[in-house]
């Protein structure tokens, strides 16, 4: 089988290292990033991945001229959110399964898919998109709401606006926000929106979908970080009884019927009103967060490779129901400079801990938590239920201590 993938994804290539022969995996990246992230040194520890092709393919359509001698491509998986729509061009114009040009496009653009789900029937919050701080004050009107751009990615510039708070302020730091290592360095534009807060606890749903068919879903249960920036702490799967998973599927079928996605993965969220799950974003590629890894322990898989399966046309096979619970649990201090971090090794041997990451080491600047760029590392943890695995994670998190230039905290962040 060879895949060809358009953005770098560490986690995608690991998980198809246990799955795939040797250079098997066409990775296009953007050479900016490639040189900007120092993603060679990363690349050389995957065996699957074989020839690496350079191009742009972020807001821009050069990426055509560098695949186009490719011919013996069977699968085209997006690796990152900015590669959605070239993913989904590039599998039509070589006529492979995938999501489809139009949904894609629908899924890249928050404001599209509001104007898309709520043309459907889908419950919606009010929005709108807007071009200044006076649109957000037009709009809030003295309401909790949400200012965010519509087409960036890992809660970058989302911020919550709260009755009597300033919409200038709000704005000027939705439109300032910034990923300068993921983000190719030349000119693009961007659009914004506003839309009504709501209240309730919130969830995702992963899922593979085949000619408009949910073949598999799964739901996830997300805990984030009190404040303005609603930024991940943590996730634990499965997120739900096996009760209540039909309320999900009901939505997960109406989304997709909504967008006309065809072939691939959706990572949807929402927030749970009362008893309706209400559609959040949407996006059509992987979740990040780790979020597949939860997955795929939780149900004893390989989920990247049974999606990529999915788009080269073959058979999958997927559990029902997940027979024991996995979690997350994110690393978040306080802003400065790491000085040290202890408790590490504490961790990794804590019962049911699976793994323990830092993405960040000493010296490295903290910001204050705005995005999810701005977490230090993570905690996964293994047990019967999803309830005792987030305990694990949580637990072995708090044992972790990220000591900063001027303070110190522990990495366990209270929900």
């Amino acid at each position: 089988m060879c895949i060809l993938i358009i953005g770098y994804n560490d986690n995608l290539l690991a998980g198809l290292d246990e799955t795939l022969p040797a250079g098997s995996v066409v990775l296009l990246e953007e050479p900016e990033l490639w040189a900007g992230r120092r993603l060679a040194a990363k690349a050389a520890a995957h065996p699957c991945l074989g020839d690496v092709r350079f191009g742009l393919y972020q807001r821009h359509e050069q990426y055509r001229d560098v695949i186009r001698d490719l011919t013996a491509i069977q699968a085209v998986a997006p690796g990152t959110e900015y590669s959605v729509v070239p993913a989904a061009d590039t599998a039509q114009s070589l006529g492979l399964p995938g999501a489809g040009l139009p949904a894609a496009m629908v899924l890249r653009d928050k404001l599209m898919l509001r104007e898309v789900t709520a043309s459907a029937g889908l419950r919606s919050p009010g929005f709108r998109e807007i071009h200044s701080a006076a649109d957000v004050a037009g709009f809030a009107r003295g309401r909790a709401c949400v200012v965010k751009p519509a087409q960036r990615q890992a809660s970058l510039g989302v911020i919550l606006l709260e009755p009597g708070h300033d919409p200038a302020a709000a704005w000027r730091e939705c439109i300032e926000a910034d990923e300068v290592a993921q983000v190719a360095n030349r000119p693009m534009s961007w659009r914004y929106m506003v839309e009504e807060r709501l209240d309730g606890p919130e969830f995702s749903t992963e899922c593979l979908v085949r000619d408009s068919e949910a073949l598999f879903l799964n739901v996830t249960r997300k805990r984030t970080v009190p404040g303005r920036h609603p930024v991940e702490s943590g996730h634990l799967v499965p997120g739900c009884p096996a009760e209540e998973s039909d309320r999900w599927r009901q939505a997960v079928k109406g989304l997709i019927r909504a967008v006309k996605f065809d072939t691939g993965i959706l990572h949807a969220e929402w927030i749970l009103v009362g008893e309706d799950p209400v559609l959040v974003e949407c996006a059509g590629r992987p979740p990040g967060d780790r979020i597949m890894d939860l997955i795929d322990l939780a149900y004893g898989v390989n989920l990247n490779h049974q999606w990529v399966r999915l788009l080269a046309g073959a058979e999958v096979e997927m559990p029902a129901q997940a027979p024991r619970g996995a979690a997350i649990r994110f690393l978040i201090p306080g802003a400065g400079t790491i000085e040290r971090i202890t408790g590490t090794e504490e961790a990794r041997a804590a019962c049911g801990v699976h793994r323990v990451d830092l993405r960040l080491k000493p010296g490295d600047t903290v910001a204050q938590v705005a995005s999810s760029w701005d977490r230090v590392g993570s905690v996964i943890a293994v047990e019967e239920t999803a309830d005792q695995a987030e305990q694990r994670a949580a637990s072995a998190a708090a044992a972790i201590t990220v000591w900063m230039t001027q303070e110190s905290t522990s990495g366990e962040v209270n929900d």
